[in-house]
């Protein structure tokens, strides 16, 4: 009996987790300073800006591989589409190498910044696009913008 009672709740944990994520498949709305991950293609919704981003693509993975000894760390470039719920969408891109490039964009008094991207390569080859994972967070920006 005990043992029946364990798994009808470990139907409703399984129930509750799935709760966690929307009815079209989005995942649920992260939270100001809490870590997402996007795959390609997939959206997130940032409740807190009211705004919507979506993982285009990898424009650049020059990123050096663990196994290889490399004379420069690489870079990893991603493209995400950033659609405010009041204005028009734009791309942005954001890399991995602060020397390539912006980490993070600005909005709305917040930045949405790159933490990683994944799968980190191990050895010289090409990683399938379907494998990318972007690791993104919100954060609230202290310093006034210098525009």
């Amino acid at each position: 009996m005990a043992r029946l009672a364990a798994l009808g709740w470990g139907w409703v944990a399984l129930g509750a987790a799935a709760g966690l994520v929307a009815c079209d498949g989005e995942p649920a709305a992260p939270k100001p300073g809490e870590a997402f991950t996007l795959e390609l293609h997939e959206r997130a919704t940032l409740d807190a800006i009211h705004t919507s981003v979506r993982f285009l693509e990898v424009s650049e993975d020059s990123r050096c591989p663990s196994q290889v000894q490399c004379v420069w760390a690489g870079n990893g470039a991603v493209v995400l589409e950033v659609a405010p719920a009041d204005a028009d969408a734009t791309e942005d891109t954001l890399h991995t190498n602060p020397e390539s490039g912006p980490s993070g964009v600005v909005l709305a008094g917040y930045e949405l910044r790159l933490l990683q991207l994944n799968p980190y390569p191990d050895t010289p080859g090409d990683i399938s696009p379907i494998d990318y994972r972007a690791s993104l967070a919100l954060y609230e920006r202290l310093d006034p913008p210098t525009e």
